[in-house]
């Protein structure tokens, strides 16, 4: 596994931290940062994805510019997003779901997801934990298509000094994941340093279905 090391460095990670924790978009939380929402663009554009699906919706912006970003490119798309907590936001263009990342199977099954047509992008912004993780991974090996791709968001805990509270997070999950069935996964190395190594809030963690 190559290293999760981005390419922050300390003094500039702290303001622009600040900054992506204050982001909104259209005026809602969405808590992304800027880097990653440019990879996001290419991706989708380049990906084309019949279903986004979006595991952690938190205020709902994060899926109102992903719901934006694909009518913009013409995507034939499903968004859909998941959280413990729907937030209060009326678009026709997204589905939200209430769901658990540890129990996101019968959600996924209920709502028909495990039947729409592929390609998939996922982006899994949830608890970050180790577990939650690692549960996610186990969940989409099984469900997602060869050449889908699956974004482990928010690595970056590591260099925040904040990786303890999450039990390694996301990470470690990726990293033993990978390990024990690298058959699953490969890190999408193009999208990663698309703006240098690992130049993103998720060091080694977009991943393309193998």
């Amino acid at each position: 596994m190559r290293p999760f090391k981005t390419a922050f460095t300390q003094p500039m990670l702290k303001a622009y931290q600040a900054g992506v924790m204050a982001y909104t978009y259209r005026g809602v939380r969405c808590l992304k940062s800027p880097i990653d929402i440019a990879i996001y663009m290419k991706l989708l554009w380049d990906l084309k994805p019949r279903l986004i699906l979006e595991i952690g919706s938190h205020s709902g912006g994060s899926a109102l510019l992903l719901a934006d970003l694909a009518h913009s490119q013409g995507l034939d798309a499903k968004v859909i997003s998941i959280d413990l907590n729907i937030p209060d936001i009326d678009d026709p263009r997204i589905r939200f779901l209430q769901g658990d990342v540890m129990t996101l199977e019968p959600v996924l099954q209920h709502a028909g997801i495990a039947d729409l047509p592929h390609p998939w992008f996922v982006t899994e912004d949830s608890a970050h934990t180790y577990r939650g993780c690692t549960a996610a991974l186990e969940v989409f090996a099984e469900r997602m298509a060869p050449g889908d791709i699956l974004a482990m968001e928010d690595g970056i805990l590591d260099e925040l000094g904040l990786s303890e509270r999450y039990e390694g997070g996301p990470n470690r999950a990726v990293e033993e994941f990978i390990a024990a069935r690298p058959q699953s996964f490969a890190i999408a190395e193009d999208l990663c340093d698309m703006f240098g190594p690992n130049a993103t809030y998720s060091p080694n963690g977009y991943l393309r279905k193998l």
